[in-house]
Order: C-alpha cells, then structure tokens, then sequence
C-alpha cells in the first residue's frame, strides 16, 4: 500500500506484515477500515518514507551510469515498497524514468536484492524482458 501526494510521487509505503513467528500476515480492508490480520497476536511492519539512499552519477565501460542504493526495507520485495523506489528515484533523478532505465532497475529489484548498489545507465538499448534478464540487467546493442 502507498501513499501518494498531489504530484502521484510516492511519499511512503507500507511493507508486508510478518507475525512474531515469521508468518506472513495480511492487510485487508474492512469497510473504510484498513486491519492487520496476522496469525498470532502481534505482528511487525515498516512504514517506509525514504526508497532511495542515494542516486550518484558516475562513469561505467559504456558511458554514464547511475548508481542506486535502495534504502534496505526496500529490496523486501514488496510491491508498494518498488512503487516508492521508483517514484522517488525519478523524482530525484528524472533521467531514471526512460524506459531502459525503467526496466534495469525492475530487472535488479527482481534479480539482485542483495547487491549493495544498482548501475543504471541510460546508453543501454531496450530490450524484451527475456533477453534483460539473460543479460543479467545489462544489455548492449548487439542483443537488441
């Protein structure tokens, strides 16, 4: 779940519930009412702000790139919690927002949460989502 301001930029994000046992828990919405159903009798969860820790410009083999560092609550996985990653980042860095751009940085939420830092680099061509993934988030012009 996300919370948005006027613009649509997402300004926090709620993560998955998880019980006291490492259970997932739930949100579901009763009437105007959003609950926390968990199956035991306490349950945690971050309401997350800041996605990003830092988007810093640098130089890659190919030209430039972006290195990303997402905040850690982010490479949970969570839906909302990329919805806020996203946002942000092109908030922060507009350049992030071109498609290519776009789809590396998919490819790494879903491919490399563990790696410390993300490249994003805007000279990469566009490519299907089989061949990004092959290509480990790294595509060049002779697989496009």
């Amino acid at each position: 779940m996300t919370l948005q301001d006027a613009a649509g930029t997402v300004v926090a994000a709620l993560t998955a519930p998880v019980g006291d046992d490492g259970a997932p828990g739930a949100w579901r919405s009763q009437g105007d009412v959003l609950a926390l159903e968990a199956a035991t009798s306490s349950a945690s969860f971050v309401v997350g702000t800041a996605a990003v820790s830092s988007a810093t410009w640098g130089d890659a083999d190919g030209g430039r790139s972006l290195l990303v560092v997402p905040a850690d609550w982010v490479r949970g996985g969570t839906l909302a919690a990329q919805q806020a990653l996203v946002s942000q980042l092109a908030l922060a860095e507009p350049e992030a927002a071109s498609p290519s751009m776009q789809a590396q940085l998919w490819c790494h939420v879903l491919g490399a949460r563990d790696k410390a830092s993300w490249n994003l680099e805007p000279w990469r061509p566009e490519v299907s989502t089989t061949t990004l993934l092959m290509t480990r988030c790294n595509p060049t012009d002779d697989d496009a």
